[in-house]
């Protein structure tokens, strides 16, 4: 078991996790591999989103990582846009974890602009490793859905037909899909 952080040290380490997704999406490099540097997730964490199903998702029993899923996810997404990233961004870091807003936004190659806002909730343990993550997005995420992988939600029963929409929108495009879990 790791050691048990400080108020201090859980507040600026749970600030350096936010920004660490911020920066990994700024740098546009999730598309290419990258991670969030400060993320650890504790060996029960769950992810949830009410726009991916009704569930809890048990991040350790899935057969893709939140690494390959967010790959997956960017480099569709920058198919359609190809300067698809963060141009605003804000955090607040408590004791017990964060909470982040990102307006992403990209243009396509004709150059219509289309953008939502993403909002995460992070909870963490004792050792600052993430035991519940949360996303939730605006209502401009259906229409940039639409023209980024040709299907929206939200899906109301799981994620597989994203996930599927997602494999499908790289495989016609020849991208190769990122392997490991």
């Amino acid at each position: 078991m790791s050691t048990k952080l400080t108020l201090e040290e859980r507040i600026a380490l749970h600030r350096r996790m936010a920004e660490s997704y911020h920066a990994a999406y700024d740098r546009k490099a999730v598309k290419d591999g990258a991670t969030y540097e400060e993320w650890k997730f504790a060996d029960d964490a769950v992810y949830f989103s009410p726009y991916f199903g009704k569930e809890l998702i048990q991040l350790k029993t899935q057969p893709i990582s939140v690494s390959t899923s967010a790959t997956m996810e960017a480099k569709a997404y920058s198919l359609r846009f190809p300067d698809w990233g963060p141009v605003d961004f804000k955090c607040w870091p408590a004791d017990n974890g964060f909470v982040m807003k990102t307006l992403f936004e990209g243009h396509m190659k004709n150059g219509t602009k289309m953008s939502f806002y993403a909002y995460g909730f992070v909870e963490t343990n004792d050792q600052g490793e993430i035991t519940r993550w949360e996303t939730h997005v605006n209502e401009d995420y259906s229409a940039f859905l639409d023209v980024a992988i040709g299907v929206h939600g939200p899906f109301t029963d799981d994620a597989n037909p994203y996930m599927e929409a997602l494999t499908r929108t790289l495989k016609e495009a020849g991208v190769s899909l990122p392997v490991g879990k």
